[in-house]
């Protein structure tokens, strides 16, 4: 799995820094993304590859910055739309910062797609592709009740890399109706800001664990807290449950071992499913769909961890696990569509 994570890096660097500058090309389908550091961003980008050349006849092109920077997004963004693609795919950690650069692109007719986080409102964008946050959180919240004792108390400790942005904070409001729905007994405390570089979340997570030695569950709502949660996990022989979305090699293991729950956004399908409908909409001019997709989570635990492992060990696996549900939905969006005010 380790050597998996090198390829992976690998692969990435060569498609991402094979669309910068004068390697992207006019007419071309893009996909640009806020932070190429995320193992959930690096699903996407790969799903999103295979989906446009699943069509087949339409060039692709996936951006990003190498971290979580606005800013150099914005920059990046300006200059994807001077290159005339055919279609501008966007998943951002800063909704609100994007509308009206986002607006202005819808205006003028070229399709945009929002995927993974929703768009802030009256940004234009009439499509976005993702999760129900909230259920998510639900079932985490659930999976995490469901391994304490039903008349347990104490405290479940939840985490968040960016307190205040909305689909995190629909988690943390699943997780703790799921608990508190199933244990009453239970006190959940948090959100509490466990940031988003790396060591620094580590150091949170170790501080919590530290200020909270009682706790029976800790639960980070963050992609970054899944490593973190996991090393604390891998090290500690207490009963306490670790919870988190997303995964690694580590946190999978785990999971295998009955000593983590994870929730994975299948952010793999979210880009195989948006590269289908750009593509489609280049190649043949179908227009996108109006609303909400609404793609769904995986719940991983000791019993499908296994399958999610091997799923995991190369691209051609991955694609072949998600081809029928994406082509599902490209078939029949309408099926899967919500209003697009109610995305959390």
């Amino acid at each position: 799995m380790r050597l998996l994570g090198v390829l992976l890096t690998a692969l990435l660097t060569v498609t991402l820094s094979g669309c910068s500058g004068s390697g992207r090309r006019p007419g071309a389908v893009v996909f640009l993304v806020g932070s190429r550091q995320f193992n959930f961003v690096q699903e996407m980008t790969l799903g999103f590859a295979h989906g446009v050349e699943d069509i087949g006849g339409v060039a692709h092109s996936e951006s990003g910055p190498g971290v979580a920077d606005s800013t150099a997004e914005l920059k990046e963004y300006a200059d994807l739309r001077r290159d005339r693609p055919a279609g501008l795919s966007v998943f951002t950690l800063s909704p609100e910062l994007f509308a009206d650069t986002l607006g202005a692109t819808a205006a003028a007719g070229l399709p945009v797609v929002a995927v993974h986080a929703p768009p802030a409102p009256g940004s234009g964008v009439s499509l976005f592709i993702g999760n129900d946050n909230y259920r998510l959180g639900e079932m985490l919240g659930e999976a995490v009740a469901h391994r304490l004792p039903h008349s347990s108390g104490g405290v479940v400790v939840i985490g968040s890399t960016s307190p205040g942005v909305s689909s995190l904070e629909q988690r943390v409001d699943g997780v703790r109706d799921a608990i508190s729905r199933l244990l009453p007994s239970v006190v959940v405390a948090g959100p509490f800001d466990t940031k988003q570089e790396p060591s620094a979340n580590l150091r949170a997570w170790q501080t919590l664990r530290n200020a909270n030695p009682g706790a029976v569950a800790f639960v980070g709502v963050g992609g970054r807290d899944v490593s973190s949660l996991g090393s604390l996990r891998a090290y500690s022989s207490e009963p306490w449950v670790a919870g988190a979305f997303g995964f690694d090699d580590q946190s999978l293991e785990l999971t295998r071992k009955g000593r983590m729950v994870l929730v994975s956004t299948e952010s793999y399908l979210q880009g195989d499913v948006t590269g289908r409908l750009q593509a489609l909409s280049a190649k043949t001019g179908r227009p996108l769909p109006i609303g909400w997709i609404q793609t769904p989570g995986l719940l991983i635990d000791n019993v499908n961890a296994a399958a999610v492992i091997g799923r995991q060990l190369s691209e051609t696996r991955r694609a072949e696990w998600f081809d029928d549900t994406a082509d599902a939905i490209v078939r029949s969006p309408e099926q899967y569509l919500r209003p697009i005010g109610e995305a959390s």
